[in-house]
C-alpha cells in the first residue's frame, strides 16, 4: 500500500473564517499521497483508491470553487474528457465534489514525467521529438473530429510514460460543442504558447491548437520558446507583432526546410498554417530527416588552392606505389661462363716479310 497523506493539502476557509488547521488526507474515497503539481484551474494529487487498489491522479480547482466561471471551467472539463477516449489522451476514471476542496475529476495516474521536465534538461533529441509530435498529434487529431479544441497545448500538460507512451492531458479549458463559458475576447491559456488570435480576439480554433503544438515543438528542439521571456504582457505583445525566428538559429542542425515548415505552422494567418495537427507532424518528421543546412553549405564550399594541390600530390603517389607493387618483374641477363677447356683465342701472327735477294761477287 503506498504512504498516504505525504504532502496533503489544506482546504481553504471560507469568507472569514478561520483557517484550517487539518490538512486534507482525503478526497471523497481517495487517499492523498503527495502533490504531483500546480496549474492555472487547479492542484493535481497523486492518490490511492482503497476499493480498485491503483494510484489516480486527482485534480481539485484551486480556489475551492467559489468562483463560477471556474466551477463551469472545471464541469466542462469532465464532460469533454469522460466522453473520448484515445491512447494518447488521459482517462478521466471519476468526478465529484469534495466540501472542503470543491470540484475534482480522477484521472488515470501516468507514471514518468511531464515535457516540461524533460526539457528542463536540455533539448530532444530528434527521435524523441518525432515521437512526442507524433503522439500529441494523433491526440489533437482526434479531439478536432469530434469538435473538441483543448487550446492549452504546452509542455505541462504532455506527459511521458516510462515505456515511452505519450499522453495528453488537461482538458479543464477545452471548447466542446454548444458550449459557451468565456465572453467575446477573452483569453484562456498560456500566452507563450497561444495563437495570436487568441490573445488579440479570444478566437480559439483547430489551427489555434497547431499552433500551440508548433510552438511545443520549437521548444523541444531547439530548447527555447519561439518567443521567451517571463512577463505575460510582453510575450503577448510579441507573439503578436514580433517576427517568428527560424529554429536553425537556435539550432544549426536543424535544415532549412525545417525553418519552412515552423514558419507555416506558426503563421499569424490562421489560413497558412496546416490544415491539421497530423498534417504538421507529417510535415516536421519529413523535414527532420532531410541533412542540415550547414551540413549541405559544407559540402558545396569549393576546395582551396592548396587542398587540391596537396590531394593531387597524395593520388600521384598512391597511383605510382600501385604500379609498383602491379607490374610484373623483369628478367635480368644471363651470365655465360666460358667453359674450363675452351682455349685462348689465337693470336693472329705477323706477316712474314718478303726475303731479299742476295748478291754474290763475280769471280775474278
Amino acid at each position: 500500500m503506498p504512504e498516504l497523506a505525504t504532502h496533503p493539502i489544506a482546504p481553504e476557509p471560507a469568507a472569514g473564517a478561520a483557517p484550517s488547521a487539518a490538512p486534507v488526507t482525503r478526497i471523497g474515497r481517495y487517499r492523498v499521497i503527495r502533490q504531483l503539481g500546480e496549474g492555472a484551474m487547479g492542484t493535481v494529487l497523486l492518490a490511492h483508491d482503497p476499493e480498485l487498489q491503483r494510484e489516480v491522479a486527482v485534480k481539485v480547482l484551486r480556489d475551492g470553487g467559489k468562483r463560477e466561471s471556474f466551477v463551469a471551467r472545471f464541469r466542462n472539463e469532465m464532460r469533454a474528457a469522460a466522453r473520448f477516449h484515445h491512447p494518447h489522451v488521459v482517462i478521466v476514471h471519476d468526478a465529484g465534489i469534495c466540501p472542503d476542496l470543491g470540484p475534482f475529476v480522477v484521472y488515470e495516474y501516468v507514471p514518468g514525467r511531464s515535457l516540461r521536465a524533460l526539457l528542463e534538461e536540455g533539448p530532444a533529441t530528434t527521435k524523441e521529438a518525432i515521437r512526442i509530435a507524433r503522439g500529441v498529434g494523433a491526440a489533437l487529431d482526434a479531439l478536432h473530429s469530434v469538435g473538441i479544441v483543448h487550446r492549452d497545448i504546452k509542455p505541462d500538460n504532455i506527459l511521458l510514460g516510462p515505456d515511452g507512451a505519450v499522453k495528453l492531458t488537461d482538458l479543464g479549458i477545452a471548447r466542446v460543442p454548444d458550449a459557451t463559458l468565456t465572453r467575446d475576447g477573452q483569453f484562456l491559456g498560456t500566452p507563450a504558447y497561444a495563437p495570436p488570435e487568441a490573445i488579440t480576439k479570444g478566437e480559439y480554433s483547430t489551427r489555434g491548437d497547431v499552433y500551440s503544438l508548433a510552438s511545443v515543438m520549437f521548444e523541444a528542439l531547439t530548447g527555447t520558446r519561439p518567443f521567451p521571456g517571463d512577463d505575460a504582457v510582453q510575450v503577448s505583445y510579441a507573439v503578436v507583432h514580433d517576427q517568428t525566428p527560424a529554429p536553425s538559429q537556435f539550432c544549426p542542425a536543424l535544415s532549412a526546410r525545417v525553418d519552412e515548415v515552423f514558419a507555416m505552422g506558426l503563421s499569424r494567418r490562421q489560413s497558412e498554417r496546416p490544415a491539421s495537427a497530423g498534417a504538421f507532424v507529417a510535415l516536421l518528421v519529413t523535414a527532420l530527416r532531410e541533412p542540415s543546412t550547414a551540413a549541405a553549405h559544407k559540402r558545396r564550399a569549393p576546395l582551396s588552392l592548396s587542398t587540391l594541390a596537396l590531394a593531387g600530390l597524395a593520388l600521384l603517389a598512391f597511383i605510382m606505389g600501385v604500379y609498383r607493387l602491379t607490374r610484373p618483374p623483369v628478367p635480368a641477363e644471363p651470365v655465360v661462363a666460358p667453359p674450363a677447356t675452351a682455349t685462348p683465342h689465337p693470336t693472329p701472327r705477323a706477316r712474314p716479310r718478303a726475303a731479299r735477294p742476295v748478291r754474290r761477287a763475280p769471280p775474278r
